[in-house]
């Protein structure tokens, strides 16, 4: 199993961007995280806003090749019960909405952006964006957010919070491996709040859980 290898910005444009700079010679378990991202990236194209140095903004990198790519949104479901977890370590009761995105109660916590990178059938790489709201509790012209110092009345050290979250990841990125899908799907779908947007659509990739472009043997 790999070792995760953490590479820390104060200010970035984005990580995601930064991950898909450096995905030719990155091993897996690579992480980028920074205190401030310029353009931040939500899903849907939107932009992720965040006050700097207040919450924990970071991307990692796996190369699931053993996942058919008719299997990957696999990977966005282990991420959203990765996140689920860590933030249950902090006496928190998170929830899934379709597909990915975090809440406490009816307010969104964590946002999460995946992109893959596919060769024919082939899932090769698959880039991991995620943004926690951690110390941040003024959020102007956002609907619906919170924070983990909003629901716990607590500050945290965003830094330490990050290899926490991590052995979360890759808990259930191990389970993936060894086959167990249906342990996935059971616990994923045991937190949706949107149980008939999940019936609708299944496993079908959303736009936030997109290919990145071919890999090298499909150029």
């Amino acid at each position: 199993m790999f070792e995760w290898h953490i590479i820390r910005f104060e200010e970035i444009d984005s990580t995601n961007t930064e991950a898909h700079k450096n995905l030719s010679v990155a091993k897996e378990g690579t992480v980028w995280t920074a205190s401030y991202q310029t353009h931040g990236r939500g899903q849907y194209t939107r932009k992720w806003e965040s006050t700097k140095g207040l919450n924990l903004l970071a991307t990692v990198l796996l190369r699931p090749e053993f996942l058919p790519a008719n299997k990957q949104f696999l990977i966005s479901k282990c991420t959203a019960l990765a996140i689920c977890d860590f933030l249950r370590t902090l006496g928190l009761d998170p929830v899934i909405k379709w597909p990915n995105d975090i809440y406490i109660g009816p307010n969104k916590i964590c946002g999460i952006l995946i992109e893959h990178q596919l060769s024919g059938n082939k899932l090769i790489a698959s880039i991991i964006g995620f943004g926690i709201n951690v110390n941040q509790t003024i959020f102007p012209g956002v609907p619906n957010p919170t924070s983990i110092a909003l629901e716990t009345g607590k500050k945290y050290d965003v830094e330490t919070l990050l290899p926490k979250a991590l052995i979360h990841i890759q808990k259930w990125y191990q389970t993936l491996q060894k086959g167990k899908s249906s342990k996935i799907d059971r616990q994923y779908e045991a937190l949706l709040i949107n149980k008939p947007d999940y019936e609708k659509n299944g496993d079908m990739i959303p736009a936030n859980d997109r290919a990145a472009g071919p890999g090298p043997s499909g150029d």
